[in-house]
């Protein structure tokens, strides 16, 4: 019933103008990580480049999966649209759970492409113009490679988080102005020298991300759908 419920879901969602949406934003970061951000805060090392990275990354499209939850929730309620899936003989719980994790899977896959195509449009610029000097080894590379996974995942909690404040009003300010203050904030925390310092550490907080997130947005859902 669940698989059914997220292919419909997908069917109603208009996905042309969000993929066309990540594409340019994806674009912009680049230029705005190639051509700005390196060169003229003088970063001279790959841990505080990627670190960058992942900040603008994860805030933008933690913003984004606010709008796609406004499209996929908020909207059905202002168009009455909702009292159609609730007719359904199935649990309204379950339809919520259908779109968070659309919502969910839209999050981690944005965060985890376009970090890898900021990253891999720095190094390439970087073979040309020397922002970073020191070396970068094979291992390093592939520890950012596994930091990148589990970021994307610890960037599905704070992205979900939104989805409690919006069920309580119902609008879409709710939902953006909270995405932005938790995704500031979220970085702040998962980003921080303590915590980078130590890979474990890293880890443990993404995925304490990841739960608590997912648990306050269901706690969202389930608080709506009494």
């Amino acid at each position: 019933m669940l698989w059914k419920l997220i292919k419909l879901e997908v069917k109603k969602t208009k996905w042309r103008g969000m993929l066309l949406s990540a594409l340019l934003t994806t674009v912009l970061l680049v230029l705005w990580v190639v051509g700005s951000d390196v060169p003229n805060n003088e970063v001279h090392t790959y841990d505080r480049a990627f670190v960058s990275i992942m900040n603008y990354v994860g805030i933008t499209f933690i913003v984004f999966a606010s709008v796609l939850m406004s499209r996929m929730v908020i909207d059905e309620y202002r168009n009455k649209t909702i009292t159609l899936l609730f007719a359904y003989p199935v649990p309204r719980h379950l339809i919520f759970v259908a779109k968070l994790l659309i919502i969910a899977v839209w999050t981690f896959a944005t965060v985890l492409l376009s970090n890898i195509v900021v990253v891999a449009m720095l190094l390439l610029a970087n073979t040309k113009c020397h922002y970073i000097t020191e070396a970068l080894t094979r291992n390093r590379l592939l520890e950012e490679a596994l930091r990148m996974v589990i970021f994307a995942l610890s960037t599905v909690g704070a992205a979900l988080v939104p989805m409690f404040f919006g069920m309580l009003r119902k609008t879409m300010p709710a939902l953006i102005v909270s995405s932005f203050v938790i995704s500031n904030a979220g970085m702040i925390i998962v980003n921080s020298e303590e915590i980078n310092r130590s890979f474990s550490n890293f880890t443990m907080v993404a995925m304490l991300s990841l739960v608590i997130g997912s648990g306050i947005a269901y706690a969202g859902v389930r608080r709506s759908s009494l």
